[in-house]
């Protein structure tokens, strides 16, 4: 917690002590001189290369982050998708099959002699009218 009663500015090793009575502009101007010199030591050990680069470093590592959010997105609705289109297939499959069953029943050769001579009074010809061909 700040004492505002005394204050205690260190720089370089030297240690200013002011008493909130004896404040005046000068020890401000002081103050603020002290503050601008430890201002400028910063900022002269800060290289614009370093902060360029942690810059760089730390726009990737966002946009990489951006990407593995994207990308795990991506991948959780084509999961979605491939789950919708294998109970498609699952569907197309069984009626495949059912076609098939139906195929089978509808050209079988009872069934058709029986609509032949039904619906077509169709006749099986006489074995004298029967003429082999080899």
């Amino acid at each position: 917690m700040i004492n505002l009663l005394n204050m205690f500015v260190r720089h370089d090793g030297r240690e200013f002590s002011v008493n909130n009575s004896t404040r005046n502009s000068s020890f401000m101007d002081s103050k603020l001189t002290v503050l601008a010199e430890a201002l400028v030591d910063i900022m002269a050990q800060i290289s614009i290369k370093g902060v360029i680069v942690t810059g760089m470093l730390l726009l990737l590592v966002l946009l990489s982050a951006l990407g593995v959010v994207y990308s795990s997105h991506l991948s959780r609705q084509l999961f979605s998708e491939q789950a919708v289109l294998l109970e498609r297939s699952d569907q197309v499959q069984l009626e495949w099959a059912q076609l098939l069953l139906e195929q089978s029943a509808w050209s079988s050769p009872n069934r058709i002699e029986q609509i032949a001579v039904d619906q077509l009074d169709m006749a099986a010809p006489e074995a004298e009218n029967i003429k082999l061909i080899y």
